[in-house]
């Protein structure tokens, strides 16, 4: 099947950051009741990808996808909800503009379908459009021919408010754009396919809003993802949380958290407000956010991972404590960085049995996607083989997402 025809399964078309879109389809894949059609990367919006999907019921999903898992409001740009009269239709365009004619003409005609089966009562229909530029091309477009066929406002009429229904027009990109390749300005055929489809306004959803927070920056969601996937991901073994638990109840002294490369805070503040662990030790050379350096279970090292790790240890000997959970963030120039730092952690006995963790592995040098997953995937190896040297169940360790990956583990040996 090329992409029009997958697309066309879709009832539901979820905008997201382009940055996100990997992580988006992997969360979708491995922990949501729906069909995923297809996704791409858009060439029509350098910002935007899309995901096709066929939810049972569309509304449905969407709200309790996000009210379950806040951090996905952290990627989404808009929702389209194409319930009925899905259609592939052709339409040329260039560069510069839209040829609005045919499209417009489409629309005409399902809006007058509409109509007739709405009991001929009024339709008032809300244009939504990806790319969001078109939009206004094509209202006003429809508009002109509402005007030039003489209809009258109270039969069909294209408005911002009130409206009755929705029809949604998505621009589809071929399959020799599936990975996102610019087209050239060139190429032969210039005709563009969209996905279009109506819904009644009672099966959408509101507008996408992140909720106000005092987050202190957007880190606090990853985290947050992080120990969201993790319990969904491993279903059959305790979530990250319950070990920090599990290691308090074990250990007589208190259980500490720590967290690398920790400004401004949003780790730290997460750890603060999301676990039990008893002190929190935060990394970083840089500033911390006041708000989270005033709480008195809160130390602040501002020093080098490298240089806090003989610290840490003396502390941790000193008052018989134990590391809970390990969480890192630093912003590092090579890919095995993350990793190097864990090991050197783990050879000073700061981790041992029953520490949970949670990496990043990215990489701030760009590089192709399949060469970037074949330097994570390896520093993703090395972890595997220290963490579960010493098991015959390799499954405790678990990789979230694709692009800036998140490695959690249970443990470093056997418990």
């Amino acid at each position: 099947m090329n992409i029009a025809e997958m697309a066309k399964e879709a009832n539901v078309v979820l905008s997201v950051h382009a940055s996100h879109l990997y992580r988006m389809v992997d969360f979708i894949e491995t922990t949501q009741e729906v069909k995923l059609c297809t996704y791409q990367k858009a060439t029509a919006s350098k910002t935007n990808s899309l995901i096709y999907l066929n939810a049972r019921d569309p509304r449905e999903f969407i709200e309790g996808m996000i009210d379950q898992h806040k951090f996905v409001l952290q990627a989404l740009n808009k929702v389209y909800i194409l319930i009925n009269d899905r259609e592939i239709i052709r339409g040329i365009a260039d560069f510069a503009k839209v040829d609005t004619e045919d499209i417009s003409h489409h629309i005409l005609k399902m809006m007058k379908q509409l109509r007739t089966n709405n009991n001929s009562t009024p339709v008032k229909v809300k244009l939504e459009a990806f790319p969001a530029k078109t939009q206004r091309q094509l209202v006003n477009k429809v508009c002109s021919l509402l005007n030039r066929n003489s209809i009258p406002e109270n039969e069909l009429d294209i408005t911002p408010t009130d409206e009755t229904h929705t029809i949604s027009i998505i621009q589809l990109d071929d399959d020799k754009n599936k990975g996102g390749k610019k087209r050239k300005r060139n190429d032969d055929d210039q005709e563009k396919a969209y996905l279009i489809g109506s819904s009644f306004c009672k099966d959408t959803t509101s507008p996408i809003y992140p909720s106000e927070s005092n987050d202190i920056c957007r880190a606090f969601n990853k985290l947050d993802e992080a120990f969201d996937r993790y319990g969904l991901n491993a279903k059959s073994l305790p979530s990250l949380d319950d070990m920090i638990q599990i290691a308090k109840q074990q250990n007589s002294g208190p259980c500490i958290g720590i967290d690398c490369g920790s400004a401004p805070g949003g780790w730290t503040k997460y750890l603060l407000e999301k676990t039990h662990c008893d002190e929190l030790y935060a990394i970083d050379p840089g500033k911390m956010d006041t708000s989270v350096t005033s709480s008195d279970n809160v130390h602040h090292l501002q020093m080098t991972a490298q240089n806090a790790i003989p610290n840490l240890r003396v502390i941790l000997t000193r008052r018989e404590a134990k590391v809970a959970i390990w969480v890192s963030d630093m912003c590092v120039q090579e890919v095995g960085k993350q990793v190097d730092i864990f090991m050197l952690a783990v050879k000073e006995q700061l981790i041992k049995s029953g520490t949970a963790f949670v990496l990043t592995i990215k990489c701030n040098v760009g590089h192709a996607r399949e060469r970037f997953d074949e330097m994570t995937n390896a520093e993703a190896a090395r972890l595997i083989e220290q963490v579960d040297d010493r098991r015959e169940d390799n499954n405790r360790m678990r990789q979230i997402g694709r692009n800036d990956q998140f490695v959690a583990s249970f443990s470093y040996f056997d418990m």
